[in-house]
């Protein structure tokens, strides 16, 4: 059996499309095996009248703690199939892409896969701005790597095998999670076909920049991220591609007191321009913003590195079972 498990926050029509790409993906690949689980994280929209409309989903709403880790532990829970595919509630899956990586018979053909994300981005008022691609790394071809995203199909026994996800990570999680999994020998493959059109608001919008930071949420994926995984060194790697500017901080700064020379934390700077300039942002104010934003981010990412970590206890994860 395969288990489709959803989780979603406030997506309002996202999760309509996500849940209709699902059972139109299962229409398409004749599954005759399956199920559909629905996790919601305390909307307070009109997210979960809509998932009520479709009879043929188990829906569970967490009414204490929540976060995708939480949920995703929980659907597991709920589910019974031996593979797991996992979505967030504002992706919408290609039907055709399921083939490619599993057969109801054989199972999967590899034991922790995933695909390329289209995003379509929007604003904070849900206009559409553009379209990007989230792993630029695989638009020629399918490569492991030892993070994943918010959607991916894994065996599960390997899931299983690290305990699932660490509800503590209210960001990040996913990252956390493979980087454990990596540490077993499984990477994920993530294959150069599209797996779901992500409807998102831009990661690079300066409304979820901030508020990414202000709320602390953004020292999860990185600060105790790496506090967690210093001995891994697949936590560098990931640093070192995404949040390069942290390890030019650090760089220029151990130099500059090294060499009583701070004039050097300049070279810090023209690091923080090259990533602005790869991002192709032209308006001066956009521009001004990030050379702002970065350098804060990145003494956040000081300050939480030694910041503990809040603990949870199991009676703080509670549910009720909505269908």
């Amino acid at each position: 059996m395969i288990s489709f498990i959803i989780i979603g926050r406030n997506e309002n029509w996202k999760i309509t499309k996500c849940i209709q790409s699902v059972l139109k993906t299962i229409q398409y690949n004749s599954l005759n095996n399956s199920e559909v689980i629905y996790i919601d994280s305390k909307s307070s929209d009109d997210s979960l009248e809509r998932v009520k409309q479709f009879e043929s989903l188990k829906i569970f709403q967490l009414t204490g703690a929540y976060n995708a880790a939480i949920a995703r532990n929980l659907g597991v829970e709920k589910s019974r199939g031996d593979i797991l595919f996992f979505i967030d509630g504002d992706m919408e899956i290609l039907p055709e892409f399921l083939s490619l990586v599993y057969h109801e018979r054989d199972g999967l053909t590899y034991p922790f896969v995933s695909g390329q994300l289209k995003n379509f981005n929007y604003d904070e008022n849900a206009f559409f701005i553009n379209n990007t691609w989230q792993y630029s790394s695989v638009l020629n071809g399918d490569k492991y790597f030892a993070t994943t995203g918010g959607i991916f199909l894994i065996e599960r026994k390997i899931w299983e095998s690290v305990g699932g996800m660490d509800h503590r990570f209210k960001r990040g999680q996913d990252l956390e999670f493979a980087l454990r999994i990596a540490q077993k020998g499984f990477k994920i493959l993530r294959k150069k076909e599209i797996i779901a059109n992500h409807h998102t608001i831009s990661y690079t919008h300066k409304t979820r920049l901030w508020k990414t930071l202000f709320s602390g949420d953004i020292s999860y994926s990185n600060s105790f991220l790496l506090r967690k995984h210093i001995l891994n060194p697949q936590v560098y790697l990931k640093i070192a591609k995404s949040n390069y500017t942290l390890l030019g901080f650090f760089s220029f700064l151990i130099l500059s007191v090294l060499m009583h020379q701070f004039y050097l934390l300049i070279g810090y700077f023209i690091v923080l321009g090259i990533k602005i300039y790869k991002q192709k942002k032209r308006n001066l104010l956009d521009i001004i913003e990030l050379f702002l934003f970065y350098p804060i981010r990145d003494l956040f990412f000081l300050f939480y590195l030694f910041a503990p970590i809040k603990k949870m206890n199991s009676s703080d994860i509670q549910y009720t079972q909505i269908q």
